[in-house]
């Protein structure tokens, strides 16, 4: 036992001195090396400033950009660039600005940019307090403003012809108003005066559909849609046979709102035309005088008319009452005894139809056809129709046809037949009935008639016909709804209150039953409004005519 201490012991010193013996030889070298040791760095020296980090960017106000970064030490000042784009090389620059100093950790910088929805860059450095040291690096950040169209909520319109007014956000930084026609620009120079009132008329405007931006230099800050139209605009108590007859081919003839215009005798169409009033409301009313030679109708359309020519009416009332009068109806807007025609499209836009005593349009037939190819009512209020007789809106003839029919956002009511009656033409390929609301259509309590009748027998049609989002109210006892016939039937998003009757093709299975009757669903239906009495009623947000929903 002694000896194997002993021998631990003698190990144990020697791993010892093993050990020191590096460390003493650290020292030796440390010691002759000691003069070459540089003295103790109290403060850094640079040759550049310090490259502010942390920048980020920040929209409010749509335009408005907060720009902020973390300080720099020995910073004189910051200088802020924004420019267009997000590549400076290809862009212009937007603003240049010295920013001061802060005691704060986060240095903030705001800017209104002049223009929504667009890309922006922005960069920033620091420029030294310290003499002889140079400014930092830029430090850049990309951004793009929120979405602007300073138009919205503004109606623009035309005020006659070559004129209109343009309407916007009053007190917008803006320069110009640039009417672009797709092929070339006009800039018309805003004022002082108008930038605050936020509205610019002008005259000697071209006739041509424009995209109108709002710019303010080089960016944009919204654009609406105007047409600008019209060949002869009608004063008050002119003559409307005289004033179509003079119209040319392709030509709009607008009327002065609020104003009535009788036609003296019928007028026949010989090529493409519109007929309008100025504004959308307060229409000028079109009718047919007492003492016209014929006093069927208010319209025929000659032989000359081809499948490239329209007839189209805007902004108008059509009254079928003669003079106006409120007594005596003539029989419809169109009622085509002879004469064989093919016409691109006849349409009614933002009209009302009214106390006609058979249909809007009748086609007889002839023995060489008459046919439209498109026959549209958009944002039409239609009422009284057929009371001296049992026809509906629509009313074909074995050789009269409509190709493709559309009622769309549209208001029909007091009605004694239907929409459609085709009768046992050929040739329709397709119906889309979309967004609007019926009441008191096929009243006649004689017989049994169809909201939509395609016949039995002798009609080929056999294209598509879609009903959606429409609103069904009060039908007569003996009522029917959809006879298809041929063509392919298709009813979504639609309902129907209690008093609407079909005896039979019911399309109440594919509608949602409303529990109540129209009284009920409706402010006052017998008088044409159709506002919601229901406030509950589940499809006020997406079926009928958009103008009742809430």
């Amino acid at each position: 036992m002694a000896i194997n201490s002993v021998m631990q012991s003698t190990m144990k010193k020697k791993n010892i001195i093993f050990g020191l013996i590096p460390v003493l030889f650290s020292l030796l070298l440390l010691n002759g090396c000691k003069e070459e040791i540089d003295p103790i760095v109290e403060e850094l020296d640079f040759d550049r400033a310090f490259t502010p980090v942390g920048l980020e960017a920040s929209i409010s106000d749509v335009t408005r950009v907060t720009l902020t970064w973390s300080s720099v030490k020995n910073t004189d000042h910051y200088t802020v660039e924004i420019w267009e784009g997000t590549d400076i090389n290809i862009g212009s620059l937007v603003q240049s600005a010295d920013v001061p100093v802060s005691e704060d950790v986060v240095v903030v910088y705001s800017y209104v940019l002049p223009a929504g929805d667009t890309e922006f860059s922005a960069r920033v450095k620091a420029i030294s307090s310290l003499t002889g040291v140079e400014e930092s690096k830029w430090t850049a950040v990309s951004f793009r403003t929120a979405p602007e169209n300073l138009f919205t909520g503004y109606e623009s319109e035309m005020t006659g012809l070559n004129s209109c007014t343009v309407r916007w956000k009053p007190g917008v930084v803006a320069t110009d108003l640039a009417f672009d026609n797709g092929t070339s620009e006009i800039l018309y120079p805003i004022t002082s005066g108008e930038l605050a009132a936020g509205v610019k008329s002008l005259t000697g405007v071209p006739n041509a559909s424009y995209e109108v931006r709002l710019m303010n230099t080089t960016f944009s800050r919204g654009s609406i849609n105007l047409v600008i139209e019209g060949d002869i605009l009608l004063a008050p108590g002119g003559d409307l046979n005289a004033a179509l007859d003079a119209l040319p081919a392709g030509g709009v003839l607008l009327l002065t709102n609020g104003t009535k215009y009788g036609l003296t005798e019928p007028d026949t169409v010989t090529s493409s035309i519109k007929i309008r009033g100025l504004y959308p409301e307060n229409f000028p009313t079109i009718y047919l005088m007492t003492g016209s030679p014929i006093a069927y109708h208010m319209f025929d359309i000659g032989t000359a008319m081809t499948a490239s020519d329209s007839l189209v009416f805007e902004n108008v009332d059509i009254s079928c009452y003669y003079d106006d009068a409120g007594v005596t109806k003539h029989r419809g807007v169109i009622d085509q005894e002879a004469n064989a025609f093919i016409i691109g499209a006849i349409k009614f836009n933002n009209c009302i139809i009214r106390n006609s005593g058979r249909s809007a349009i009748r086609l007889r037939g002839f023995s060489g056809g008459q046919v439209i190819n498109n026959v549209e009512f958009n944002n039409c209020i239609m009422y009284d129709f057929a009371f001296d007789s049992h026809y509906g809106v629509l009313n074909g003839a074995a050789t009269g046809n409509f190709i493709n029919i559309k009622f769309r956002n549209s208001t029909v009511y007091s009605l004694r037949g239907g929409i459609i009656n085709y009768g046992s033409g050929a040739g329709c390929q397709s119906v889309l009935v979309d967004n609007c609301t019926f009441n008191a259509v096929t009243m006649d309590a004689s017989s049994a008639r169809y909201f939509i009748d395609f016949g039995t027998t002798g009609n080929l049609s056999n294209g598509t016909l879609t009903i959606s989002d429409c609103i069904f109210g009060q039908t007569s006892a003996l009522a029917n709804g959809v006879r298809n016939n041929q063509m392919a039937l298709s009813v979504t998003g639609s309902y129907s209150t209690s008093d609407f009757i079909n005896v039979a093709g019911s399309i109440i299975p594919s509608t949602t039953s409303y529990a109540g009757a129209s009284t009920s669903l409706w402010s006052n239906p017998a008088g044409g409004v159709f506002t919601f009495a229901d406030p509950n009623f589940a499809g006020a947000a997406t079926a009928g005519d958009p103008r009742w929903k809430p």
